[in-house]
């Protein structure tokens, strides 16, 4: 029976209606009878699998995406779609299978944030979902990103110690440690394997399946070739207990005054004085030496003083001078030496603590602090893994002036009193790298916290400790317990922001999410109100993982996002909350925020092509709603935006046919082809001219250019398909200059049944 178009369009127009006014019943009754006419329609049945899914009738309206992914099984968003019906339908395994299936085809699209959003969907929705682990893993490690390639590798690690595969999970914690060696989650989650491993009498790993041959295989690839070049933290050294940081510098600058006797010729800058021989130089050098262990200071200053007048430059000689001119109070003297030493590796975190200590002494607050700060920040940064340098770094940036601008000196002067306390005690490199391991388990998840931060607390020692028993309490699964010790710590520090995270953590370990989303949220806006706005984007970051769907963090979010210039991360966001009122069926609302995220665009990443992926977003908002001259205009953009993107053109080229339009169908098709020419794609160029056959077998301007094709290709037998076909059509419609033209060209490729088509040719001239 023929298809009648009209009768298919009319009933399409019918629910593109319905479904504007949210009548979603009749919307699927008229779906259902364009689908009669067309069972092959895509747009029908994704009209008729959203009319079903607002109707919370989810079954049929995963039927309807599964016969739409069974015509374009090529199209990612009807996979995507399928995923997401499948998890309000709570079948999660099947669900994250459509969203690994989504992700495949995006990336082999080229759009890559795609392919990744939806290996994050499957890893959400069922997080045992091996595919989406490994993908995940191969995409951070192509990317660089160390960090989340260790965390990827530590889930499938976890993964497979309950399976009983341990070797295998051993495999993948030591190819973590490729990528951050001395990560202490690793070691820690290493060890446990490996004791597993003697403590087990038998062990027979299961056979790997293909997920696991696939994971494997990169392992083993990755080891081989050593592709992988991720920096890591160097190997620690151990640390005497020793003195100050000024006492390290101070013994530094003896001992290099030393070996100065041994070398051949002593540095010096233009002396006020004539100039000394070496001989002579080393002598006064060895004097002051002498002179400053036994204890006489003004003695060993006249020494140096003289050492320096002779011409040495050394920075040894300058901080010891500097040491003395502090001991007897001379401030002003004792500053312009370290001064000299404070750019000299060496004697910087001496000079800068000595620089504190002698402003401090004067009243200059803010000098002192600015010193100090400077030399925490170096001592911070020893303990710290590359890829938290930078974060660190700008917390640093911003305390000196955070006090300053603050006007509070009392606080300021306390912060520098106990930050000089801590960093004057025996052995204080050792407690520095205890305080950086338990300030890192408290910021698993969240941003990166100073030794600065850290000070500002009262029995900040105590504190810690206080903390890392929580924690351990809360991997024990003593949760109540856990939070008792909290409470201790928060007694003694209710404004340190630490311990509320670790509040958090335990409730969420508890399973009272929305709790923990609830205190993540109160979290950010104290560290927003206390002007600390990196800490407070990380954290809002950690409640919206929790709770995507938060619209009003994420709005807080865009909005702070974009006014530090961060354009790409609030655009980003952007697109999470339009996917948010998309989830919602808040149509509108995702429309309005896309159209939104579209005028921010230009302002982002040109390698990103925002404009083009957010049109696209709204355009399939268009098509939905079946709002198809708004769909127009969409694609139309994306088209003068990037030429050469197909999805947009066939799409193009779908909507004028609805509208009635087949030469502008046509011409945006021959565009698509032409493209599809210079870039060699010949295997493409049919693959679009059979689908658009196959929507519409009696289309003459279609049949054509497929039967063209075959002609240019030499596929004789094909062609020869097509032009009768063409000729029939040609005929039907009275073409009969056309069909004659068309049997002609069949007559030349020299058919079997020759004869019938020149009879046919004789009785259409004979018609004429």
């Amino acid at each position: 029976m023929a298809k009648n178009r009209k009768a298919f369009e009319e009933a399409m127009q019918t629910a593109a209606n319905a479904t504007w006014d949210k009548n979603w019943d009749s919307a699927a009754t008229a779906y259902q009878r364009a689908l009669a006419e067309f069972p092959r329609d895509v747009g029908a049945l994704t009209g008729l699998a959203a009319a079903h899914f607002n109707m919370e009738q989810i079954e049929d309206a995963l039927n309807a995406y599964q016969r739409a992914s069974d015509l374009s099984p090529g199209d990612p968003a009807l996979w995507e779609r399928i995923g997401e019906t499948r998890e309000q339908l709570g079948q999660e395994k099947e669900a994250a299978e459509a969203y690994v299936a989504s992700a495949e085809r995006y990336q082999s699209q080229g759009t890559t944030h795609l392919a990744l959003e939806r290996w994050q969907d499957a890893v959400r929705i069922w997080p045992n979902c091996l595919p989406a682990h490994v993908q995940l893993l191969q995409h951070y490690r192509r990317q660089g990103q160390a960090s989340e390639a260790v965390e990827e590798c530590l889930i499938l690690a976890r993964i497979y110690q309950k399976q009983g595969q341990v070797d295998y999970a051993i495999q993948v914690c030591e190819y973590a440690l490729k990528l951050a060696p001395h990560n202490p989650q690793v070691l820690t989650i290493l060890e446990s394997l490996r004791y597993d491993k003697r403590v087990t009498v038998e062990s027979k790993p299961e056979t790997l399946k293909e997920d696991d041959k696939l994971l494997s295989a990169m392992l083993d690839e990755s080891f081989d070739s050593d592709i992988l070049d991720f920096e890591t933290m160097p190997e620690s050294e151990t640390i005497e207990k020793r003195g100050s940081p000024i006492d390290l510098a101070r013994q530094k600058a003896l001992t290099d005054l030393a070996e100065s006797f041994f070398e051949e010729e002593t540095e010096t800058a233009p002396a006020v004085a004539p100039r000394l021989n070496k001989a002579e130089i080393d002598a006064l050098i060895g004097r002051a030496i002498d002179l400053q262990t036994q204890g006489k200071v003004e003695e060993t200053i006249s020494a140096y003083e003289q050492v320096v007048q002779a011409g040495v430059d050394r920075p040894a000689v300058h901080f010891n001078l500097g040491l003395l001119y502090q001991d007897k109070l001379r401030f002003d003297a004792a500053i312009s030496q370290f001064e000299r030493t404070v750019s000299h590796s060496d004697y910087t975190l001496g000079s800068h603590f000595a620089l504190g200590e002698c402003y401090r002494a004067k009243g200059r607050i803010d000098d002192a602090l600015e010193h100090f700060i400077e030399g925490l920040k170096i001592v911070d940064l020893a303990t710290v893994q590359h890829e938290h340098a930078d974060g660190l770094i700008q917390l640093y940036e911003h305390l000196a002036d955070g006090y300053i601008a603050k006007g509070d000196k009392n606080k300021a002067l306390e912060f520098t009193n106990s930050l000089v306390t801590f960093l004057s005690e025996q052995g204080w490199e050792d407690k520095v790298l205890q305080a950086r391991q338990r300030l890192d388990a408290l910021t698993e998840e969240g941003p990166i916290l100073s030794l600065a931060e850290m000070l500002t607390v009262p029995s900040s020692s105590d504190i810690l400790e206080s903390m890392a028993l929580s924690q351990e309490y809360a991997k024990r699964g003593m949760f109540y317990t856990a939070l008792e010790e909290c409470y201790y710590a928060l007694d003694q520090a209710p404004t340190y922001m630490p311990i509320h995270r670790q509040l958090a953590q335990i409730l969420l370990a508890m399973g009272k999410g929305n709790d923990a989303v609830s205190k993540f949220i109160v979290i950010a806006d104290a560290y927003l109100a206390q002007g600390n706005v990196r800490q407070a984007l990380s954290v809002y970051n950690r409640a919206l993982k929790l709770a995507p769907m938060n619209i009003a963090v994420r709005t807080k979010l865009i909005d702070m996002l974009i006014s530090h210039g961060e354009i790409d991360k609030a655009l980003t966001h952007y697109l999470n909350l339009a996917d948010s009122y998309y989830q919602l069926a808040q149509m509108n609302q995702a429309r309005e925020t896309y159209q939104e995220a579209l005028r921010l665009a230009p302002r982002g990443a040109s390698e990103r092509q925002w404009e083009v992926r957010i049109l696209h977003k709204i355009g399939d908002i268009d098509m939905q709603r079946v709002d198809w001259r708004h769909a127009i205009e969409a694609y139309e953009q994306i088209r003068k935006l990037a030429p050469d993107d197909e999805r947009a053109r066939l799409t193009l080229m779908e909507l004028y046919y609805r509208l009635n339009q087949p030469k502008l169908a046509i011409s945006e098709l021959d565009e698509l082809l032409k493209i599809c020419r210079e870039k060699g794609k010949s295997q493409r160029i049919f693959a679009i001219l059979e689908d658009a056959v196959s929507e519409r077998s009696d289309s003459i301007p279609l049949r054509a250019r497929l039967a063209q094709a075959h002609l240019d290709s030499g596929n004789v037998e094909q062609a020869l398909e097509h032009l009768d076909k063409l000729g029939d059509l040609q005929i039907e419609a009275k073409r009969y200059k056309d069909a004659k033209a068309t049997i002609r060209a069949i007559i030349m490729l020299h058919p079997p049944n020759v004869e019938a088509y020149q009879q046919l040719l004789t009785q259409l001239d004979n018609n004429q």
